[in-house]
């Protein structure tokens, strides 16, 4: 992989991981701390964080190897001894991260902006950010900038781990009284049954189709490189 692909994810990431920076500073201080995790939103861009720090973490040495100029010039950059490419993990990890934001990104659009308007889900708040940019910026770094070695065929498979998880725990936690929601479909008392265990089996499915296609694009762009090569 050339390093100036490489270069200009990293820059991306920056960004991105102060974006995310803004964005867990804000909702933990308008959603009662802790909470904020009651939203995929919020689930999915905290994922972001942590992803794009990884990313920023490994990549910037190994990137900046043998300068001695700049801010660069720490003994780690200097001597660092690693490879310069992107290990497996991170694609993994980002490979999840990014198909949860597209579920994210997804469900604003097609759900919930026509449900409660896109004056509040796209331009309140940090939702320009969490909801629209983040998604977009990660989403393209990792297709275009990333593409190192395909993803296996089972990735979406993977990819479906975060949402499992967050729709256990809301569930249980809205069967408990705990909370309410916050997203209409994990309202189990306001709702039969049979329409909450529909609006979970459409959600996964979105999201496998999702992860698939962002598969398919990624593992597209790594065949198209190496043919290149």
């Amino acid at each position: 992989m050339k390093n100036s692909k490489l270069r200009t994810a990293l820059f991306l990431h920056i960004i991105i991981v102060l974006m995310e920076i803004i964005i867990t500073n804000y909702v933990y201080a308008t959603r009662n701390g802790l909470e904020m995790f009651y939203h995929y939103t919020e689930v999915s861009n905290f994922l972001c964080l942590l992803s794009s720090g990884a990313f920023v973490l490994f990549m910037l040495p190994a990137l900046s190897k043998g300068r001695t100029s700049g801010f660069v010039s720490t003994y780690m950059m200097q001597h660092y001894k690693g490879s310069d490419e992107l290990p497996a993990w991170l694609i993994t990890v980002r490979y999840v991260v990014v198909c949860s934001l597209m579920l994210t990104f997804f469900i604003v659009f097609a759900v919930l902006g026509p449900k409660k308007g896109f004056d509040e889900e796209l331009f309140s708040g940090v939702h320009p950010l969490d909801h629209f940019l983040v998604p977009l910026m990660s989403l393209f770094s990792f297709i275009f900038l990333e593409n190192k070695a395909e993803v296996p065929k089972a990735a979406p498979l993977w990819a479906l781990v975060p949402t499992v998880i967050y729709a256990v725990i809301m569930l249980i936690l809205n069967a408990a009284h705990i909370t309410v929601g916050p997203y209409f479909f994990l309202r189990v008392y306001e709702q039969p049954v049979y329409k909450t265990i529909l609006w979970v089996v459409v959600v996964m499915g979105i999201n496998y189709l999702l992860s698939w296609l962002v598969m398919k694009a990624y593992n597209g762009r790594v065949k198209s490189s190496e043919k290149r090569a």
